[in-house]
């Protein structure tokens, strides 16, 4: 079993071809692609209106798992994201780049602890705010979006985070990602492509915006200035990545060792002096490859069976980095067709819920290390760790949900 310190890495867990990476633009989202194509004009969340209107068909022909009541649980676990930020615009909503609520003198007089005490205070209130882990990474200037639906994110060398009639202006200063992660409720999610994962999903959503919004405004009374961010300003995964955690698997997501990829992902950039956390590698893109779960569970076949690659014909991906790409509008078509969104692939990996005997039929191949199955230590260090909850091994175990203290 491997410990977190023993999965930490030196080195990057991601290969980029630096002459053809570009900085990815909102506008090549699947969101984005989909909701301009339905609308016949740039739109971000037009996607939303046959998904709906295919919701109200399948509710009242009285389909299973998509009653009324369900699809007004799903509304109420939605509000909050939806008044706070709507799944994320830059500097839209509540996710300003300029403080609402802090005294002027407060931001401008920073404190002077130092960056180990920060680091800490910063992860401890993000606790207490709701996040359920949260790493520290430097904001790497290719994950940044290129631009949103409408104007550039523009990187300066000095200045304030604001926007302007002709861009999002980020000075360089703001050089630290701070990366929240949210459990989402398995039992819900389990239940996909029903409502009651849409569920799950919407309560993830408003507690990212609940914690990013208030963590923004915890660091600039501290005196440093911050961005909240959900979906918007700058890719969450691969800062996930750097911030140490977890992976990247093959449905595209990331996969962290202690609630696999049932998580939804919030950032805070700031110019606060944080620690850096390390990457960790602890064998998901080997096991990965002989794992093909998600995408034989895929109702619209949007998870790549091949190998790794760095080249996308799609225009929802980004050609330049290794790895598997998803077929974006295959993805979201089905979310349309189907009335709600889907969490298939993150049902059936088996870091979800850790080793059970039957994977060891599914698998395409063993994947050991010196230390035995990738997977089966992962549980070992799951159940270890309090993440999981297994009274015997190799049957399906209880993902044990944090005691959060705050927000």
């Amino acid at each position: 079993m491997l410990t977190r310190e023993q999965m930490k890495t030196d080195e990057k867990p991601y290969e980029i071809n630096q002459d053809r990476y570009e900085r990815f633009p909102v506008t090549s989202q699947a969101f984005a692609v989909v909701s301009t194509r339905d609308m016949g004009e740039p739109s971000y969340l037009g996607f939303l209106e046959k998904m709906h209107r295919n919701l109200s068909t399948r509710m009242q022909q009285g389909d299973d798992g998509f009653s009324r009541e369900e699809n007004a649980r799903d509304l109420g676990a939605n509000a909050m994201n939806l008044l706070l930020g709507s799944y994320g615009f830059p500097n839209h909503q509540f996710l300003k780049w300029k403080s609402m609520i802090v005294p002027e003198q407060l931001t401008k007089q920073p404190v002077q602890n130092s960056s180990e005490e920060l680091s800490e205070m910063v992860k401890n209130t993000a606790k207490l705010y709701g996040a359920d882990l949260t790493g520290i990474a430097e904001l790497d200037e290719k994950w940044i979006y290129s631009k949103d639906m409408e104007k550039p994110f523009i990187l300066t060398e000095e200045g304030e985070p604001e926007e302007k009639e002709d861009g999002f202006y980020i000075p360089k200063t703001m050089n630290r990602a701070i990366v929240l992660a949210f459990l989402m409720d398995e039992e819900m999610i389990g239940k996909s492509p029903e409502l009651d994962a849409s569920v799950a999903t919407s309560f993830g959503y408003s507690r990212m915006g609940i914690t990013a919004v208030s963590l923004a405004e915890y660091i600039r009374a501290l005196g440093y200035r911050a961005i909240p961010c959900m979906n918007d300003t700058a890719l969450s995964i691969p800062l996930a990545v750097d911030a140490g955690l977890g992976q990247l698997g093959r449905h595209g997501l990331l996969i962290t060792p202690e609630y696999g990829s049932n998580i939804r992902l919030a950032k805070v950039l700031t110019d606060m002096p944080l620690d850096l956390d390390q990457p960790i590698e602890y064998g998901i893109t080997e096991f990965c490859e002989n794992c093909l779960l998600c995408a034989e569970h895929c109702p619209s076949m949007a998870i790549s069976s091949d190998k790794q690659t760095m080249e996308c014909s799609q225009i929802t991906g980004n050609s330049g980095v290794k790895k598997w790409y998803i077929k974006g509008e295959r993805c979201l078509t089905f979310w349309q067709s189907n009335g709600a969104s889907c969490a298939n692939c993150i049902t059936v990996c088996p870091f979800t819920y850790g080793f059970e005997s039957m994977q060891c039929f599914e698998c395409k191949g063993c994947v050991e290390r010196d230390r035995g199955c990738i997977l089966q230590n992962n549980t070992q260090y799951k159940v270890k760790n309090g993440f999981l909850k297994q009274d015997r091994w190799a049957e399906r175990g209880e993902v044990i949900t944090p005691r959060r203290r705050g927000l």
